[in-house]
């Protein structure tokens, strides 16, 4: 227990820490911050000090001078008078004024009574100098000649006179500048002074009559000499660690300096870290104090933790008292759940077992089905394999008819027809199972336009009338004109699947009824039957691919089961839907299609269908299939072409060469150029730039139809081709 109390103690002293580190952190640069701010600001305000003092010295020095330089008096030589107006302005006993002669000879000096006898000259060249330059001049500290006091002397040119060159001089003792506003109100350790050219001090705020008369301190001598103003970090006189703040008077070049001590510019800062430093004392401190406190507390806490996991162990319920910790009498309770829900688990334990046996049932249950879909697809091969064979063996047999025997025409036209509609079956079964690949892609595509639901069914009816399967059976159906929006072909599709299903399904000279209705918003379909009935299991599976039901007694199946997956799928593609339903007594069947029904349009535009040649047209047939490559020349040269064929590319471009033909037809996959590679050779020949081309090819996805027009095809025809499509496509493009 004391060691888990040692820890826990030193993870809250680490948290504590955690805390208060940053906090310093941040409090330390933001103090260091305000010490640099409040630094700034009071060096600021001690620069701004100098140059008030600067200015208020330039203003002391040049006061009076100017009136008494323009005098009447000094005009006439009027001495006695010129000294009364002169004592009037003077500030005594620390302000005087001079007069002195070209000669350097004072005139009068106010400092004494008027007539005192006066030194003989001793300012000869500064006399000399201001008259020449008609400029004032203020001297550096020097010994009065009079008074024997240190001062400072302004020499002024006065208005020239008919009796001689005047200067007029004011005298500054040093006592003159220990007035309140050289020293700075409030700052009285800030220590002021006035210092000459020569680097001695004029006056000195502090100590003034141990310093006045000496020279300062040389760094700040040296720093004055080298800028007009500026700023120095140096010990005063007295030793005092200070910042010096210094410039120049305008008028007398004088250096007026203002001196604070380092600590009274950062004694705010000072204050804060002396602030800081007791507040982080006082919150580890306060920190300490609440880790022990808390660590006693959860120590408690865990030890009832404790009590109860181990009671929970033995298999008891705990008993735990309540503690101070919300989060240890969760835990508690959690334990004491636990306990209720271990009693639980056993039974729970059987339910488990239960559902184990539950999906071993269900893994049996889709393993069959996975079996029947399996035998489903084996089934759908072998239709597929019969439904192929079938054809293929009368095509084959019809053949050999035609190859072997000597028959008159008659039978010669009767096997062709054999021929011809075998051909027709396999190609229907073909694009049945490319219509179920399109479907199952979401590939299928609609060319819809307003037309007559019910004269569409008419027609498929007259059509399946006149066929072998539909002349044995009785016709029945009530169609009213009513109008969708859709694609003629596709419906028609949809008609004869159902149409078909039901004569597959219907006795011999059974009724077979096909209705259209017209209702409010919808045109609706009814194709009903006298078959045996779709059995009930077989009801929610009817509209899946390659899924029929058993075929009546005495029968054979027919189709490959994806007619009526189509059918949906194209009702779907309409906006509609189709649903199916047993007849009474569960005998016949009835297939239910509704479509959204549109108003009938004003007038409507039949198409025509494009002539046949007129005109003997050259056709190039490119095909490496030797069968096929004849057997469409002939059908073609039957209908008015000269045809010329080519096996392979380099055969196709010497004929194209040869003689240009006006259309050229071909196959994509030839043995040693592929279609692509051959138009663009006949692109670059400028005699076959403009020959139309057409694919005839057993590719017939939507990328290969876009392959073959990017290609620069005009035309994509898939095989096999009906011939008269072949030569309305040819036709169109040598007329167009």
């Amino acid at each position: 227990m004391l060691k888990m109390a040692v820890r826990i103690r030193s993870h809250l002293l680490l948290l504590t820490a955690v805390v208060l580190v940053p906090t310093l952190l941040a409090a330390s640069i933001a103090v260091t911050k305000v010490r640099d701010a409040e630094r700034e600001t009071a060096l600021r305000g001690l620069r701004e000090t100098v140059r008030a003092t600067s200015l208020m010295v330039d203003g002391e020095v040049q006061r009076s001078l100017g009136a008494l330089g323009q005098s009447h008096h000094l005009q006439t030589g009027d001495f006695a008078a010129l000294y009364g107006q002169a004592a009037a302005v003077d500030r005594k006993p620390d302000v005087w004024t001079l007069v002195l002669d070209d000669t350097g000879t004072q005139r009068i000096n106010t400092s004494v009574p008027y007539g005192t006898p006066l030194p003989p000259p001793v300012a000869l060249q500064r006399v000399i100098q201001v008259l020449q330059t008609q400029r004032p001049f203020v001297s550096d500290l020097i010994a009065g000649p009079v008074t024997g006091q240190l001062l400072t002397t302004l020499y002024v040119p006065a208005k020239a006179s008919a009796i001689g060159s005047f200067v007029v001089a004011q005298a500054f003792s040093v006592d003159h500048w220990k007035m309140a506003a050289m020293r700075p109100q409030g700052r009285s350790q800030w220590i002021v002074a006035v210092i000459d050219r020569t680097g001695r001090f004029i006056w000195r705020s502090h100590r003034t009559e141990e310093f006045v008369g000496k020279f300062a301190r040389p760094e700040l001598t040296a720093a004055a000499a080298a800028s007009p103003d500026g700023l120095i970090r140096h010990s005063t006189l007295e030793g005092i660690e200070a910042y010096d703040a210094f410039t120049h008077s305008a008028l007398t070049g004088w250096t007026v300096a203002v001196a604070a001590p380092v600590p009274t510019i950062e004694a705010s800062a000072t204050e804060a870290v002396v602030w800081l430093a007791a507040g982080v004392a006082m919150a580890f401190a306060v920190a300490l104090l609440g880790a022990t406190l808390l660590g006693r507390v959860l120590l408690r806490a865990i030890g009832t933790a404790s009590d109860a996991a181990r009671s929970l162990g033995r298999g008891d319920t705990p008993q735990s008292p309540r503690t101070a910790v919300s989060e240890v009498n969760a835990l508690n309770s959690a334990l004491g759940d636990a306990a209720h829900l271990l009693a639980q688990e056993r039974e729970l334990r059987k339910g488990v077992e239960q559902q184990r046996q539950q999906l071993l049932e269900n893994e049996r249950l889709a393993r069959e089905t996975a079996e029947q879909e399996n035998k489903a697809k084996d089934k759908f091969l072998a239709l597929l394999g019969h439904e192929l064979r079938n054809p293929m063996a009368a095509i084959s047999g019809a053949s050999d008819v035609l190859a072997r025997s000597q028959a008159d025409a008659a039978v010669r036209a009767k096997f062709i027809a054999v021929i011809q509609r075998q051909n027709g079956h396999m190609v229907r079964i073909v694009d049945d199972l490319l219509e179920v690949s399109r479907m199952l892609s979401g590939k299928i595509e609609l060319r819809a336009h307003a037309l007559d639901l019910a004269q569409c069914v008419r027609n498929c009816i007259e059509a399946l009338r006149v066929t072998d399967r539909g002349s044995q059976h009785r016709w029945d159906g009530l169609t009213e004109e009513v109008w969708v929006h859709g694609d003629p072909v596709r419906l028609e599709q949809i008609i004869n699947n159902l149409a078909v299903n039901a004569l597959h399904f219907s006795p011999p000279n059974g009724e077979i009824a096909i209705v259209v209705i017209a209702e409010t918003s919808h045109a609706v379909i009814e194709v009903s039957d006298g078959g045996p009935g779709i059995a009930p299991d077989l009801l929610p599976r009817i509209f899946e691919p390659f899924v029929q039901g058993p075929p009546p007694a005495g029968r054979q199946a027919g189709g490959l089961g994806i007619g009526l997956a189509l059918v949906k799928q194209l009702v779907e593609l309409h906006g509609g839907e189709i649903a199916v339903r047993r007849g009474r007594q569960g005998l016949g069947s009835t297939f239910s299609v509704r479509f959204p029904r549109i108003a009938r349009p004003q007038s409507r535009t039949l198409n025509s269908a494009l002539a046949l040649p007129t005109t003997v047209s050259r056709v190039l047939l490119v095909d490496d299939h030797l069968d096929a490559r004849e057997a469409t020349a002939q059908l073609m040269r039957s209908m008015g072409f000269a045809v010329t064929e080519a096996g392979d590319g380099d055969a196709a471009l010497k004929a194209a060469l040869l003689q240009v033909p006006d259309v050229v037809v071909m196959d994509l996959e030839l043995p040693n150029k592929s279609g692509y590679l051959i138009a663009a050779e006949m692109r670059a020949v400028p005699s076959l730039r403009h020959v139309p081309l057409i694919v005839l090819s057993g590719y017939g996805q939507p990328q290969d139809r876009a392959a073959s027009l990017d290609a620069g095809f005009a035309v994509h025809l898939v095989k096999p081709v009906a011939i008269a499509d072949l030569a309305h496509a040819i036709e169109a493009q040598i007329t167009g």
